[in-house]
């Protein structure tokens, strides 16, 4: 009797998935290609650069200026930031401390972009500091 009612189950399953076929398309067999599609201008309209201007200053300030250890994960975390900083032009609202870390650039994590942008902030603030101080 179990044997069967798995039989019976086992052809319903059968049945139902042949019904429900659906044709799916092989990347071999894909009509366009991302880069052809970009050759061909089919994602002119489409904003493909987006998405980190929607964080607001102060979440981009508190990951770039917690520059505390080198896992990989938050290395990249804080160089992707340091960027989207540096495409709003906005470096200069990152504390100097942090700052010194990223021209300093131990270790090379950082790059020599994000090494060259920390220190002209800091040379600025130091001329800055020296000619009202001094």
């Amino acid at each position: 009797m179990v044997w069967n009612t798995i039989r019976e189950k086992k052809s319903e399953v059968n049945n139902m998935t042949a019904s429900k076929i659906i044709e799916v398309h092989s990347p071999a067999k894909a009509p366009f290609s991302d880069e052809e599609n970009l050759r061909s201008g089919l994602n002119r309209n489409k904003d493909l650069a987006g998405g980190m201007e929607i964080l607001d200053l102060d979440f981009l300030l508190s990951i770039v200026e917690n520059a505390e250890g080198n896992d990989k994960n938050d290395v990249a975390m804080r160089r992707l930031t340091f960027d989207e900083l540096l495409r709003r032009e906005q470096q200069e609202t990152v504390d100097s401390s942090a700052l010194k870390v990223y021209a300093m650039n131990e270790g090379n994590l950082y790059g020599k972009v994000i090494q060259c942008e920390a220190m002209k902030v800091l040379t600025e603030r130091t001329s800055r500091k020296s000619k009202h101080g001094g």
